[in-house]
C-alpha cells in the first residue's frame, strides 16, 4: 500500500519536515490494483470520476483561532465524472458533492471545480455555459458573473478575485470583476488544462503532451520530461508543496516547478487512478474504477490496515504530526 506515500512523503520533497529524496538505488514502486482495496472505498459512481476538488477553505477547515466549530467533522469533496468516447476524448456526466460518502448531484454540465485556499466557503465550476459557485447553505451551483462559454477547466488565484478558465477550444482567460470581466491570456497557447500552484504559478499541457508554466507574464517550457509522451496529468498540489506540481507523464511521477525544472519520482503506474485528490494532505482522495477511495494517513498510523505503509509512516511521525497541527491561515499566498 505504498501509493499514498507518493502523495504524501515523497511530494514533500524539499522542504524541510519531508522524507528526503529517494537515491538513485531505491527501488521503485509499481502501482497495480492491489493499491485500492475495498474498505477504503467511500462511494461508487456509475461513470468514472475525472475530477476531485477538496477545497482548503473555511468548507472544509477552520483557523485554529475561530470562534465557532465546524458543524460537521465531514470533509466535502467535489467530484466530476466522464465517460470517454471511441477518440478518447470526455462525455461530461456531471459534478457532485460527495459529503459522509453520500454524492449529490450539484451541476449537470459542470466540468472542472477550484477554490482559494480563504477563509470563504466558495468553490468555482467550469460549466458548458461559464462559472458556477458553490451554496454552501442550499447545497446547489449558483450562476457567477456573465461569463458564458463553454469551459472545461478552472483554477482560483489565491488573494485576489482572480480566476482563470479553459475553454473548450483550448483558450485561456483571465476572469475578474466578480466574474464580468474577461481577458484572453495571449501568451499560453493550445492548453489541455490548467492547475495553479500555492504561489499562483499556472501550470498547463499542450495536445503534444509538453508541460509548461505561466509565471509573471511568461511562459517557460518544464524540462527534464519525457519527450513524444502519450498521457499528461497534472495534478493539484498538496498544500505543503508551494511551489510546484505533481505530474503523471505516461506511467511515471514527476514534480514539476515554478523556474522550468522537473524531478522525477519513484512511481510507477500499472494502473492509474483516474482521478486524485491531495490537496489535504493527510486525508485524499482517489478515484479507479468508477469508486472513489478516502486516504486518512493519521488513521493508517493509528490503525491496523495497510501494515506496511504504517511500517514506513511510523518512521515519519514528527514530519506528520508537523503537517498536522500547521493553521490553514499559515498556508496562504
Amino acid at each position: 500500500m505504498k501509493l499514498i506515500l507518493f502523495f504524501t512523503v515523497s511530494l514533500l520533497a524539499g522542504l524541510a519536515y519531508s522524507a528526503p529524496v529517494s537515491s538513485e538505488e531505491d527501488e521503485n514502486v509499481v502501482v497495480t490494483p492491489e493499491f485500492f482495496p475495498d474498505e477504503l472505498a467511500v462511494h461508487t459512481f456509475d461513470h468514472d470520476p475525472v475530477k476531485i476538488l477538496t477545497p482548503l477553505n473555511a468548507l472544509n477547515f477552520e483557523d485554529d483561532d475561530d470562534d465557532e466549530s465546524s458543524d460537521s467533522d465531514a470533509t466535502t469533496t467535489f467530484v466530476v465524472l466522464a465517460d470517454k468516447d471511441d477518440q478518447g476524448n470526455k462525455v461530461y456526466k456531471g459534478l457532485y458533492s460527495l459529503i459522509s460518502g453520500e454524492a449529490t448531484k450539484i451541476l449537470e454540465n459542470g466540468r472542472d471545480a477550484a477554490a482559494a485556499n480563504d477563509d470563504t466557503k466558495l468553490v468555482y465550476f467550469a460549466a458548458s455555459d461559464g462559472i458556477y459557485v458553490y451554496n454552501a447553505e442550499k447545497k446547489s451551483a449558483d450562476k457567477y458573473g456573465s461569463v458564458s462559454d463553454d469551459l472545461i477547466g478552472i483554477a482560483k488565484v489565491n488573494g485576489s478575485d482572480a480566476i482563470y478558465v479553459l475553454s473548450a477550444d483550448h483558450f485561456v482567460y483571465k476572469v475578474t470583476e466578480n466574474g464580468n470581466k474577461k481577458e484572453k491570456v495571449d501568451a499560453i497557447v493550445d492548453a489541455q488544462q490548467i492547475i495553479l500552484d500555492y504561489q499562483n504559478n499556472l501550470f498547463y499541457y499542450t495536445s503534444d503532451k509538453s508541460v509548461y508554466v505561466y509565471v509573471n507574464g511568461e511562459v517557460k517550457k518544464i524540462g527534464g520530461l519525457p519527450e513524444h509522451a502519450s498521457y499528461v496529468e497534472i495534478l493539484n498540489p498538496a498544500f505543503v508543496f508551494d511551489n510546484g506540481a505533481p505530474v503523471i507523464v505516461d506511467n511515471k511521477s514527476y514534480l514539476i516547478y515554478e523556474n522550468g525544472t522537473s524531478e522525477a519520482g519513484d512511481f510507477e503506474f500499472q494502473v492509474k487512478p483516474t482521478a486524485y485528490s491531495m490537496e489535504a494532505t493527510l486525508i485524499q482522495y482517489y478515484a479507479y474504477n468508477k469508486k472513489v477511495y478516502e486516504y486518512n494517513v493519521l488513521a493508517i498510523i493509528l490503525g491496523e490496515m495497510m501494515e506496511e505503509l504504517k511500517k514506513f509512516l511510523d518512521d515519519k511521525t514528527d514530519a506528520i504530526q508537523s503537517i498536522a497541527t500547521r493553521s490553514r491561515s499559515d498556508l496562504r499566498a
